[in-house]
């Protein structure tokens, strides 16, 4: 088990460097199932996004996918089968850290053994519900902002449910604090891959079979999108995809407030992430780069050690910010 922990510590910050910093501020008894559960998710992702497809199927590609959640079945007894076949097609992942990660899918097992059952299932159940609509978007295209909603609550509204479940579990909360949980942890979080999405148009039209913005609602194409002779209409293309985000901030901050002060490390896992996620809705505005630059547009180091200082109070501020434009 030692072992298998070991793994899942070193390789967090070879996958996510945004959540290699942030997951190790949780409180000591969420640590460890946020962490062995950002991996197995990150797993799931390594066969629904990260292998191109001419390597494999479609049919094959979802039916690894489901071989994925059923190595995290709680009743398993496939673990060892599993997880050695899922091991042959590291080779095609595209980076050494996501191949070291499909390779040890087995310590990722024995990692998440070593969780409480009652997170166990939680962990199962939504991965369950992650999967179903991974699978449904290999061949749905996202044409309205009700599919990309929907898209974002089944690859990350169904993580705020899991880190929902297990605030209620490790936590007593009075019931209205539980309401407010329950009511808006798909806003918390769908919020900052939404911002994701946004930032990366364009590596996604020109590197991906498909990207994430809903052309058919704009009203565009992607040649048109990435043209700079139409740049009026990508800039306003940009304001309504901004707009969308920013109608989670509301939600984001009721969420916060339900936390119980027991959670403090929670708090400022949830304060970071997102003031990153405000910082960086701030740099997407009005930003032509995001559509003909030939950088990533990104916060600040500067600007992330102002929020590392003071998280809570530099999301409160920038969400007040963001909310009256």
């Amino acid at each position: 088990m030692e072992t298998a922990l070991k793994f899942c510590k070193s390789i967090l910050p070879k996958v996510s460097r945004s959540f290699a910093l942030t997951i190790p501020m949780l409180d000591r008894d969420l640590y460890r199932p946020v962490l062995i559960t950002y991996l197995q998710d990150r797993l799931l992702d390594n066969f629904e996004d990260e292998i191109d497809s001419q390597d494999i199927s479609l049919d094959e590609r979802m039916e690894l996918m489901d071989q994925v959640v059923e190595l995290f079945n709680p009743a398993s007894e496939r673990v060892e089968g599993i997880s050695a076949r899922l091991k042959k097609y590291a080779p095609l992942m595209p980076e050494n850290s996501l191949r070291q990660l499909t390779e040890n899918a087995a310590l990722i097992r024995e990692a998440y053994d070593s969780l409480e059952e009652s997170i166990k299932l939680s962990s199962y159940k939504w991965l369950q519900e992650m999967n179903r609509g991974m699978k449904k978007y290999l061949t749905v295209e996202i044409e309205t902002f009700t599919d990309l909603d929907d898209y974002c609550y089944y690859v990350a509204g169904t993580v705020g449910g899991f880190l929902t479940d297990i605030i209620l579990i490790k936590r007593e909360l009075n019931q209205d604090d539980t309401l407010k949980l329950l009511d808006n942890f798909n806003d918390a979080g769908i919020f900052l891959p939404k911002i994701n999405l946004v930032r990366d148009i364009k590596k996604d039209i020109k590197n991906r079979e498909k990207n994430f913005w809903p052309l058919k609602s704009l009203g565009l194409s992607p040649e048109i999108l990435l043209n700079p002779a139409n740049k009026e209409l990508a800039m306003e293309a940009l304001a309504e995809m901004l707009g969308s985000i920013k109608a989670h901030i509301s939600n984001l901050i009721t969420y916060l407030e339900a936390l119980p002060e027991s959670l403090s490390g929670y708090k400022r896992f949830f304060c970071v992430n997102n003031a990153l996620g405000l910082a960086t809705i701030e740099k997407l505005e009005n930003n032509p780069a995001v559509f003909y630059g030939n950088q990533e547009v990104k916060v600040s180091k500067l600007e992330l050690l102002k929020i590392l200082k003071s998280p809570e109070r530099v999301f409160y501020e920038k969400a007040a910010s963001l909310q009256k434009v």
